[in-house]
Parts: structure tokens; sequence; C-alpha cells
């Protein structure tokens, strides 16, 4: 028995070691393309608007056009116009568009499957930036795609799930910098709600793509997770909707799209991005929300013997929806007729008394 417990002691650090020394062969030949590559960090740029606000986003397109029209101009210079999305049915499309002198050289498409956005992404522009590195007296690349995230990770040292991309594209780059001192590469965002016309191409064409690779379908890592995430996700939210403990009051907002909203761990969560504004508005919300707010429909359930009608003389029952429906004591102009969240915050912060302790 102690033999054998041995040999398996042996045998799993023997697995341990080969694992570790793997990891550590896979970060080092990472950490020599990305230290190739830093070495030319001067010639990386990446362009993006200051803020998400309109204002910035149209300031930030006028640089675009004039950054696409110099490269259009120049005999040593090419843009690179890449997009890539994923369907329902898992099928990905990554598509580049390589202008020079106004016109597309070169219309170029790969297919895959069973990767997440951030992978599309990346291989519509590894699609595009190769063809364009390998053409000849090109100094200056301008590279077009609604996600700068993406591009970033080709300057990311660490081991990551996109190295097998990442690698080949270094290398190359690495060459096409030590070619000749001048050569730059500079990465443009341009969201797809822009809709900017040669972008726009690039993205028609991946959503029109049907074709459905017919290679084996395998998953990718961050696929993998994604998915797990998905389904640990879609637990919550089903547990969550069907759960009593949110309460019987609690309020089931919508977002602008009229849609119910649900619970998740992205971009901050489903509500707090939007009452997040101060702590006395977000008490408030939440009180409000899971019924639980100081006006007289809830303080009944104490005190029944208190009076329950509202102030304003109007409502026997002074309920959360009265309040922010038809209730004088507020501004009539702030009433709602619908349950989106963005108007409920709204409603609070011009009648910051409505669902208040002082509200009477």
């Amino acid at each position: 028995m102690y033999l054998s417990g041995c040999s398996f002691n042996e045998s799993m650090f023997t697995r341990m070691r080969l694992i570790f020394l793997t990891y550590l062969y896979l970060e080092l030949v990472l950490l020599f393309f990305i230290l190739l590559t830093l070495g030319f960090i001067n010639n990386f740029s990446f362009h993006s608007p200051p803020s998400s606000s309109d204002e910035d986003l149209y300031q930030h397109l006028q640089s675009l056009n004039y950054a696409f029209r110099d490269s259009q101009v120049s005999p040593n210079s090419a843009a690179v116009v890449a997009d890539g999305g994923v369907k329902k049915s898992h099928v990905a499309t990554a598509a580049a568009h390589i202008w020079s002198h106004n016109a597309v050289v070169k219309e170029l498409q790969v297919n895959s499957i069973n990767v997440t956005a951030l992978e599309a992404e990346l291989m519509a522009i590894h699609t595009g930036l190769i063809p364009a590195m390998e053409i000849e007296n090109i100094h200056d690349i301008i590279v077009i795609t609604d996600s700068i995230a993406a591009g970033r990770k080709i300057l990311e040292s660490k081991v990551n799930p996109l190295q097998n991309m990442v690698i080949p594209l270094t290398s190359t780059i690495k060459s096409f910098f030590s070619k000749d001192g001048r050569n730059k590469i500079h990465f443009w965002y341009c969201p797809s709600k822009a809709e900017w016309s040669r972008h726009k191409l690039v993205d028609e064409q991946v959503k029109a793509n049907t074709c459905i690779p017919t290679f084996p379908s395998k998953e990718s890592h961050l696929f993998s997770q994604k998915k797990e995430c998905d389904n640990i996700l879609c637990e919550w939210q089903t547990s969550f909707a069907n759960s009593l403990k949110k309460g019987h009051y609690f309020l089931n907002f919508e977002d602008k799209k009229q849609r119910v909203i649900k619970p998740t761990y992205a971009k901050g969560g489903s509500w707090l991005p939007v009452i997040g504004f101060t702590n006395s508005l977000c008490a408030c919300f939440t009180c409000m929300t899971t019924g639980h707010a100081p006006i007289r429909e809830y303080r009944q359930k104490f005190f029944p013997h208190l009076p329950t009608s509202c102030p304003c003389g109007e409502a026997e029952v002074q309920t959360r929806e009265h309040i922010v429906t038809e209730c004088d004591r507020h501004d009539p102009s702030t009433r709602l007729c619908n349950i989106i969240i963005n108007s409920f915050v709204y409603f609070l912060m011009d009648n910051p008394g409505a669902f208040s302790f002082d509200n009477g």
C-alpha cells in the first residue's frame, strides 16, 4: 500500500511538473514575441474617443475621416477595415477590406465556429493586417475596427487563450517594423452604430454570411468559458424570476427596449449603473422597488389602525402606483406611464420626497 501510494504521488508530481513546464514554455514564447514587438512600441498608436458622448464620437469620426483620406492619398499608405461577428448558431465570420487609392484592393473573409466575439474581431484584424503588411512600399497602415480591445491584445504580454492568433501576427508585425523604421500601424475605433460607410460594407458582409464551416467544431477556451458563464447566468435569472425571496411586491422594471430587466454580472449589474448616482437615491430606489418604502400601504402591515389614504385625498390607499402615476403632491409633468427603469430614476430625482421618510 505504501509503495502504490508513493507511485501515485510521483505520478501526480510528474504530471503537475509537466503542466507547469508547458505553461512556462508558452509564457516564455509569448513573452519573446511580445518583447520583440514592444521594441517597436512607438510604431503603434490607438485612437478612440475620450468618452461615449455623441459629441466626442462625432469629433472622433471626423478625425477618422481625415486619417482615412490621408491613407488613400499617400502611395505608401493603406487602410484595413475589419469586422467580426458571431451568430446565434455560434458560426463566426471575420472579414476585412484592404483599401488603397480609394478602392478596395482585397476582400478577405474567414469563417469559424464556437469562438467568442472577441476572437472573431481579432481574426478579422489578423485576416486583413497580415496581407496589408506584405504589400510593397507600404509604410503606414491604419486598422479600422469596432473592437480596439482586440487590437490591444497584440501587445498583451501575459499568457492568454488568444495567443494562437497573437504569436504569428506579432511575428509578422516585427518583420514589418524591422524592414523599415518608418513603418507604423494605427488602430482606429469605429463603432458599428456610427454606420461609417467603409465599415458598414464589412459589417453587412459579416451579417450576410450564411456559410457554415464543415470542419470539426471544437470549442475555443474562451468560448467554453463563456458558455459555462452563460449557463450559470441563465440558471441565476431563472431562479430569480421564480424565487419568492425577492418579495411579492418586487417591481420588475423594463429597459429602454421594453424588455424585463434580468440580473447580470456584466457592466456593473442590471440596476446599479442606472441608480448609483447618490447613496440616498440608491436607498430610496431600493425601498421603492422591493415594496418596503415608507408609504402608508406598507405602514398598514404594522399599524393597521393608522390612516391608509394618501394625503392628497385622491386615493383610499397610498400605493406605489398611485404616487408615480396620479398623486397631486408631486410634479404632474413627471408622472409615469411605463415601468422603464430610467423613468423611475428621473421621477425620484425630480421628486426626492416621494418615497422618503418625511413623505407623511
